[in-house]
């Protein structure tokens, strides 16, 4: 159960998860220590799913983002359950998305030029036989970028 304190320790590690728990303690009206135990609490029980840094990817290499649509010529199980596999493995998908509506799956790539896109959209959808149809939106600019949750 989350009551009041974990709310705010999540808003807070969501925005910054490497504040130190003194910071964070005074935010929230904790001790550093009752802090600590409440998160290593949610780590625990799996409501802090995960942590990691997020990349400028101008920064970090000069990489160009795409939004991919991606129609399958089957929706049966197999074929849905093979590509969220794919999908999983390809280090250049960042998110991917399963999605109601005409697109079977929205996905997040990175790569380095729109070359390098090209090469990896070719080996992907058009040499899969399980992609009907794919369309790219190139992203211009980031407008907002995150993966925090309104708590």
């Amino acid at each position: 159960m989350i009551d009041e304190f974990d709310a705010k320790l999540l808003r807070l590690v969501q925005a910054d998860s490497r504040r130190p728990a003194a910071d964070l303690a005074a935010e929230v009206g904790l001790s550093p220590s009752a802090v600590q135990k409440r998160l290593a609490r949610l780590r625990a029980e799996g409501v802090i799913d995960h942590e990691a840094a997020i990349l400028s990817p101008k920064v970090a290499g000069g990489f160009m983002l795409f939004v991919v649509h991606i129609q399958l010529t089957r929706v049966k199980s197999d074929a849905i359950a093979r590509f969220r596999r794919l999908m999983q493995e390809t280090e250049e998908v960042m998110q991917c998305f399963h999605v109601t509506g005409e697109s079977d799956f929205v996905l997040l790539v990175a790569a380095r030029s729109i070359d390098d896109y090209e090469v990896f959209s070719n080996r992907m959808f058009v040499e899969d036989n399980y992609v009907a149809r794919f369309e790219t939106n190139v992203v211009l600019r980031s407008v907002k970028y995150g993966l925090e949750l309104p708590i």
